[in-house]
C-alpha cells in the first residue's frame, strides 16, 4: 500500500509540473510587434471599389471608406464596425487594387469573476501588416483572446494568439 501511495504522489509532482511548465509558458510567448511587419506607404490615387459576395453586405461603408487615403498596411484602409452589445469587427480596403475584405471574426467584451471586464479593441497602424484583436469571439465572455493577424494579398490571416 505504501508503494502505491508513493507513486501516486510522484505522478501528482510530474503531472503538476507539466502544468506549471506549459501555463508559464504561454506568459513567456512572445508578443508580436507591430514593427516586425513594415510595410510602403502608398501615395497614389485609391482605385475604384471592388466588392464579393463577404463585403457587399457593407457597401455603403466601403464606398465611404474608398474616398478615404490609407490609414493601416500601407495602402488600406480599415475601419472598425460595432455589431451591438460590446462587439466589434473591421473591414478593410485596398486602395491600390480597389479590393475589400472583412476580418473573418467578430470580437465581443470578455467579463469573468477573476479577471473583471476587458473591453473589445482591434488595433492596427499605418505602415504595419500586423492587427491585434483583443475579445472573445465565440460567445463565451469568459474566454479573452489576444488574437494577431497579418494582411497579405487582401485576406486576414491569423498567425498568433493568446489567452489573456
Amino acid at each position: 500500500m505504501y508503494f502505491l501511495s508513493r507513486i501516486w504522489a510522484e505522478l501528482r509532482a510530474v503531472f503538476y509540473m507539466v502544468l506549471l511548465v506549459l501555463g508559464s509558458s504561454s506568459l513567456y510567448a512572445k508578443t508580436l510587434k507591430f514593427q516586425d511587419y513594415p510595410t510602403k506607404n502608398y501615395a497614389g490615387e485609391n482605385q475604384p471599389l471592388k466588392l464579393n459576395p463577404h463585403s457587399q453586405k457593407y457597401r455603403t461603408l466601403f464606398k465611404e471608406m474608398s474616398q478615404r487615403k490609407p490609414n493601416f498596411a500601407g495602402h488600406y484602409v480599415m475601419d472598425t464596425v460595432g455589431c451591438g452589445g460590446g462587439c466589434s469587427f473591421a473591414l478593410a480596403y485596398n486602395a491600390k487594387t480597389g479590393q475589400s475584405f472583412v476580418l473573418p471574426d467578430t470580437f465581443a467584451d470578455c467579463y469573468s469573476e477573476q479577471k473583471g471586464f476587458t473591453p473589445n479593441d482591434i488595433f492596427y497602424q499605418k505602415d504595419s501588416r500586423l492587427v491585434m484583436a483583443v475579445g472573445s469571439r465565440y460567445g463565451n465572455q469568459d474566454v479573452c483572446e489576444t488574437v494577431y493577424y497579418q494582411v497579405d494579398n487582401d485576406h486576414f490571416k491569423q498567425i498568433s494568439k493568446q489567452l489573456r
